[in-house]
């Protein structure tokens, strides 16, 4: 029974993180969000808007003031006699010029002296409360140093040429503060792949054709299948895996958007499924691509006639490109730059894998100057990454409204005149218009779940038909040659 558990991903009981709000929203962006000006020379970077957490601020150390501390009594004149007015302290005292004069001399002595312990109280302050910085400093260093590893690590992978298993370990280990045993997450893609070996031994299909590599991937996502257990000389039925409709944006809960929850409960989304579809096809040697549109990624692969197909791995279906295309959020530009329905690259997946590091970061830290490192190491690697553009469009829109409201909010017309407050307004136009040129859409809430709940109906539709048809006869032709099967288990 240990080895079905093993198998169907059972396992990482402890994790329990607190729940976080995900992080996805950039553009909405109203001055009425805002509802403190911050200062624009601050050292942090600003908080982002709409929902990003904010970054811890550095203490400002203000300067203490002499009324703040008890004041010390110092006997300046003789006792006075108890039954006189108290006024009659500040009345001339007789005496003679030599005795008037060292009073005075007294005085200033011991207002020197106050002044000097107020000083001294002021100088204890500013200590503690550098004191108290550094302390934050170094436990922010420890609470975050997982992630400072594993980007580490990630610098250390060639973007053109890494494994995907082992990305979406890095990148899920990190949230998971380094307690998600590698071998066990290793072994339960093992197993998949495993399975799908067995798929292509029964249907006596040849395992080197990249064809019938991806159609038995498949096969996981769309039915229940046999696994046979060569050392426990078992068999057991392994569901399908499903879509889960729960928090499928990880709002309530990030860990949804993991491929190790998707392992454990066999239920992902449209962010887990599709790499657990790469992890297994690198483990088969299968060629397949992550493609994305908006809010949304899915797999395309190339038949043996080099035609494009795309498969939605949240249905277990084939689907047609204009059935993505009717999604009503992918316009001309982004289909020219290719921010949509294209193929990644290994350098442009290597790039959505550290935007992923990114996120779960935001996700449980906030927005912060180690944040900025993984956000230019991004850039640095796909220039056109949206995850990272929209990043540094909320950046810069927090920015520029801090210094808009810093200078009273004046119209548009009149900004201009504040040269900082307009520079900035000017960084914030510009990183829209970069993002709007990438081609990208908002869309508005409860869009794409009825665009994802269509996917039952382009079942039906006849371009849809096709496509499956001509992969099934492709599968047909397959079966009908002499399989040559490599180390391929029985059972």
């Amino acid at each position: 029974m240990s080895d079905i558990l093993t198998f169907n991903g059972i396992f990482f009981t402890d994790m329990a993180i607190p729940k976080q709000t995900f992080i996805i929203r950039s553009m909405n962006i109203l001055f009425s969000v805002f509802n403190a000006a911050n200062s624009y020379s601050q050292t942090a970077l600003p908080n982002l808007p709409l929902g990003i957490p904010a970054t811890p601020r550095l203490p400002q150390v203000a300067t203490p003031q002499t009324y703040l501390f008890r004041p010390i009594e110092i006997n300046v004149f003789p006792a006075l006699d108890k039954q006189a007015n108290a006024l009659s302290a500040f009345q001339p005292i007789p005496s003679s010029g030599g005795q008037q004069s060292a009073q005075l001399q007294q005085y200033e002595k011991d207002l020197q002296a106050v002044t000097a312990k107020e000083q001294q109280e002021n100088n204890i302050q500013q200590e503690l409360k550098k004191e108290e910085f550094y302390r934050e400093y170094l436990n922010r260093l420890e609470e975050t140093k997982v992630y400072r590893n594993t980007f580490s690590v990630f610098k250390q992978l060639n973007p053109d040429s890494f494994s995907i298993s082992k990305a979406i370990y890095l990148v899920e280990n990190a949230y998971h503060n380094n307690t998600m045993p590698y071998e066990l997450f290793d072994k339960a893609i093992k197993s998949r792949a495993e399975l799908v070996r067995q798929i292509l031994k029964r249907e006596k299909i040849d395992p080197r054709n990249n064809t019938a590599l991806n159609y038995a991937i498949q096969k996981l996502y769309s039915q229940s299948n046999t696994y046979y257990n060569a050392k426990t000389k078992q068999t057991i039925t392994i569901p399908p895996l499903k879509y889960d409709f729960k928090d499928f944006m990880g709002k309530d809960d990030y860990k949804q958007m993991f491929v190790s929850k998707l392992m454990m409960t066999g239920k992902g989304q449209c962010h887990s499924m599709p790499l657990l579809y790469l992890a297994i096809a690198e483990q088969v040697g299968a060629k397949a691509y992550l493609s994305l549109a908006p809010e949304h990624s899915f797999i395309q692969f190339f038949d043996d006639q080099s035609n494009r197909l795309s498969f939605e791995t949240t249905n277990g279906n084939l689907v047609s490109q204009n059935w993505m295309l009717q999604s009503g959020f992918i316009n001309a530009a982004a289909l020219k730059n290719k921010t949509y329905l294209d193929t990644l690259s290994q350098r442009r997946l290597y790039a959505q894998c550290l935007a992923d590091l990114l996120l779960g970061y935001e996700n449980r830290f906030g927005h912060d100057e180690f944040a900025e490192q993984i956000r230019r190491q991004i850039l640095k690697t796909d220039p056109a990454n949206l995850a990272a553009k929209m990043l540094d469009s909320g950046i810069k829109t927090q920015i520029a409204l801090n210094q808009i409201r810093a200078v009273g909010m004046p119209p548009l017309k009149d900004l201009p005149n504040y040269p900082e407050a307009y520079a900035a307004y000017q960084d914030m136009q510009e990183s829209y218009k970069q993002i709007d040129d990438l081609g990208y859409q908002d869309m508005p809430k409860g869009a794409y779940q009825a665009w994802r709940k269509s996917i039952d109906q382009e079942k039906k539709k006849q371009q849809t038909r096709e496509v499956q048809e001509r992969m099934k006869k492709e599968i047909e032709m397959l079966k009908k040659l002499k399989p040559t099967f490599i180390n391929i288990p029985k059972g």
